[in-house]
């Protein structure tokens, strides 16, 4: 036989160049039918992906490039045998696989009721076919986040964290934090947490996470002072959570880890879903959410998404009502090229209320009790939120052969806020009805704060993916380029009237004035390279880059201006081994770098603050089970930190560092096709090692030291009674944290747990087969625990969330 055709990768090119004539791919050994391996094969050309899973499990294929020209291949990631693999990658090609008495594969047309294809019950580990796609169930398989490829979730050196659409809606989730709650080693609380207006997770104890939108960053305003765009949970497919240091691939950002929000993208299958919501605090909502071809040769694909919500709070006067509206089109003119064209439009507005409250009366007795959890301590005639926010973008990618593919992804993202709120003061004052400190009297702040934040992104890429000799290689170069505008003005009252936190008397006039602002601009350019490497069961995956960004600061008021120029490069590496028993273990070490504006007492500009982690874990992905679990340690160093210049008070120095050490637990599992379970838990060391303000060796507040959560749900199915009927149960456990920085005035904020609740009745799989229609009720805070979530100091505690119902009416055609 002609060496030409013993080589497996002439199939694609036969099929490229568009020869007629028959192709053969021959294994280099033996291995028996019955036996199962791991395929990590994403989809694409049908023909590619039939000679990879040939040459991967020693079969002899005999194709006809007519068969399969122009067809494409479901994705095929778990443990199959090579029949099964290919029976998956031909699921909805008309074709059937074909087996000759001597075992050789060949393709013919599929007959009605005699196609050789698997049955859903048969093909276990299917999860996702693709890094942005849809998720049956609770394990993803595949990501998109942590390498800017498809990438197999096993086969990815550092910690990543996927929560799939499914499980968003199995935990009633409301926004992204909550949708994070049971996610190890990221903590909520405080500030963001109760207002509601922003998300801001904290990773590895490291807070702010930055927020991403496939893929691009998201206008940010800084701290509490808002500025910051919420993305509805309904409109994303997953929410993908990359722990430790990732500068190599997005450049400058927090050691702790990014948050990547995957957004729903049109459907070549037909989708239709209208939702009616209802609860407590008086919700009202509405949701659909509708896709599929426009065309029968489903050239052009569409999606129109739209969510809106009008209710009240748990904290007296609160309210808050959305709007929001997310098309996208996508071209696929052919098998190589792919185009989506995307945007959202979202309108907030409402009375928000962050309460922060003292740590006497929340966390301590006072000589008064405690303070109501729906105290409010705002002015019903002064507190507002109106934010506006759009997106508008596309992701482009067109393969020019086998090896070499073109992505561009590009973005605009805009948001105008505006809030005013009396906020928590900073000490109790007398009593003016007797004169003496009964602890029930605390002075307020008011703030009124206008931001409006733009942000443009966009990252080219060229991927090759290649062999050399028997070393697989998945080659990503890119360019990226970011620039953001940030205008900020605050109206301060710092001595507005004094509230009673136990019987408060509203309608006091509030004088804003005393106007800070700024209008800074950041610019980022970066230059990165990545190679993912495949030899037998051995990875390796390397990344570099280099970053040169400039970060114009000023302050037009004060008169105030500078501008700091850096340049950086940022390294990752990350080794692993995949076990045919499911087991990878790995190492890895990645950088991460974050500029700082301002000066020394010298006028030196500050170095941007550098993290690096190590990473060591164990991923354990269970032959013929749709489940994942996995299992890291690190040791997180944050160097450059600012801290008070003893020399100066006046003036910081760059001699701080934070150190996070810990352990992290995650188990997802599909048990079977009616019973799910999450488990987690993390172990998070923070500690300031150096500082010159007295935090030397202490915990930041806030970084609880412990979490832990389960969740378990239940369907039932079959033919009895109780069929349609579903039932969930979660608990989340956070121990006790510090409540200030500082020994001075240092207190213990106690653990808590918290249970949730849901349940579910599907009519289609009742005995009422009413088809398309589901209704879910879900309860946050079961037993109505009244707890503190966190305190930053002594005078900023807040409560965590009370029970809360919601019940959503479901109906797909």
């Amino acid at each position: 036989m002609p060496d030409s055709m013993i080589r497996p990768s002439l199939l694609a090119l036969a099929i490229a160049l568009g020869s007629s004539a028959p192709m053969y791919v021959l294994a280099q050994d033996e291995r028996t039918v019955s036996a199962t391996q791991a395929f990590d094969i994403p989809a694409g050309d049908l023909g590619e992906s039939l000679s990879r899973i040939a040459r991967q499990s020693g079969r002899v294929l005999s194709v006809n490039p007519a068969l399969v020209q122009g067809k494409r291949a479901v994705g095929v990631s778990g443990q199959f045998t090579p029949e099964q693999a290919a029976s998956q990658a031909l699921r909805g090609s008309d074709l059937r696989l074909s087996i000759t008495a001597g075992g050789t594969w060949s393709l013919e047309p599929a007959v009605a009721g005699n196609a050789l294809e698997l049955s859903a019950t048969q093909v276990t580990g299917q999860g996702d076919v693709d890094a942005w796609g849809p998720v049956v169930g609770y394990v993803a398989k595949r990501t998109g986040t942590a390498t800017k490829t498809d990438t197999s979730v096993l086969e990815t050196p550092q910690t990543i964290n996927i929560i799939t659409q499914e499980e968003i809606k199995a935990l009633g989730s409301q926004s992204v934090t909550q949708a994070l709650r049971y996610t190890p080693g990221i903590t909520g609380g405080g500030f963001s947490d109760r207002v509601g207006i922003f998300d801001e997770p904290t990773s590895r104890g490291f807070s702010p996470t930055p927020l991403y939108l496939d893929g691009l960053h998201l206008p940010y305003g800084g701290g509490s002072t808002g500025g910051a765009l919420q993305i509805d949970p309904y409109l994303l497919e997953r929410i993908e959570v990359m722990k430790g240091p990732a500068s190599v691939l997005y450049g400058q950002n927090q050691p702790g880890g990014l948050v990547n929000m995957v957004s729903k993208r049109p459907t070549s299958a037909p989708l239709r879903e209208v939702v009616l919501g209802g609860g407590s605090q008086d919700r009202r909502a509405a949701s659909f959410d509708f896709g599929g071809p426009l065309d029968e040769q489903s050239e052009f694909l569409y999606r129109l998404t739209g969510s809106g919500y009008d209710k009240n709070g748990e904290i007296d006067y609160v309210e808050s009502q959305r709007f929001v509206l997310a098309p996208s089109l996508t071209w696929a003119p052919n098998e190589q090229t792919r185009l989506t064209l995307y945007g959202h439009y979202q309108k907030d507005n409402g009375v928000p209320e962050a309460q922060g409250l003292p740590a006497v009366g929340t966390v301590f007795e006072s000589p008064n009790g405690r303070i109501k959890r729906s105290r409010f301590i705002g002015e019903p005639g002064v507190n507002a939120y109106d934010r506006e926010q759009y997106t508008f973008g596309y992701e482009l990618s067109h393969a020019l052969d086998d090896v070499w593919t073109l992505k561009q992804n590009t973005r605009y993202a805009y948001v105008d806020d505006r809030y005013r709120a009396p906020l928590h003061g900073y000490r109790f004052v007398t009593n003016p009805q007797t004169g003496v400190d009964d602890q029930r009297y605390q002075t307020r702040y008011g703030v009124d704060w206008a931001q409006r934040n733009k942000v443009f992104g966009v990252d080219n890429m060229v991927q090759a993916k290649f062999n050399t000799f028997d070393v697989a290689h998945t080659l990503l170069v890119g360019v990226d380029y970011y620039h953001s505008n940030s205008k900020f003005l605050g109206l301060y009252d710092r001595n507005p009237p004094i509230i009673d936190l136990y019987s408060p008397v509203y309608g006091q006039a509030l004088n804003f004035g005393q106007p800070y602002d700024w209008d800074n601009t950041v610019t980022q350019t970066g230059l990165y390279v990545q190679d993912q490497l495949k030899w037998d069961n051995w990875f390796l995956t390397l990344g570099g880059r280099y970053d040169w960004v400039e970060v114009d600061t000023r302050q037009p008021i004060a008169g105030n201006f500078s501008n700091v120029k850096d340049e950086k490069f940022t390294g990752r590496a990350g080794l692993g081994y995949a076990f045919d028993n499911g087991v990878t273990p790995y190492v890895s070490y990645s950088e991460s770098f974050l500029p700082l504006s301002g000066t020394d007492r010298g006028g030196k500009p500050f170095e941007p603050s550098t993290g690096k982690q190590v990473e060591a874990g164990v991923k354990y992905q269970p032959p013929g089970q749709d489940s994942f679990i996995q299992l890291s340690v690190y040791e997180i160093k944050q160097q450059n930190i600012l801290t008070t210049d003893p020399n100066d008070m006046a003036f910081s120095s760059q001699i701080g560092e934070l150190r996070s050490r810990g352990v992290e637990l995650e188990g997802k599992a599909n048990l079977t096709d009616n019973l799910g379970v999450i488990a987690s838990v993390s172990r998070n060391d923070v500690t300031y090692t150096k500082d010159n303000d007295g935090r030397d060796g202490r915990h930041p507040s806030g970084t609880p030291p412990m979490t832990a959560s389960l969740w378990l749900d239940y369907h039932f199915i079959g033919d009895t009674p109780l069929a349609g009927l579903g039932m969930g149960l979660g608990t989340r456990y956070v121990r006790g944290s510090d409540g200030s920085d500082f020994a001075e005035d240092n207190f213990h904020v106690p653990s808590y747990t918290v249970y949730d609740g849901m349940l579910s009745y599907d009519f289609q799989q009742s005995p009422l087969r009413l088809k398309g229609v589901k209704l879910q009720v879900n309860l946050q805070n079961l037993e109505d625990k009244k707890y503190v979530s966190r305190c930053s100091t002594t005078v900023d505690c807040y409560y965590g969330e009370g029970r809360t119902l919601t019940t959503d009416l479901t109906y797909n055609w």
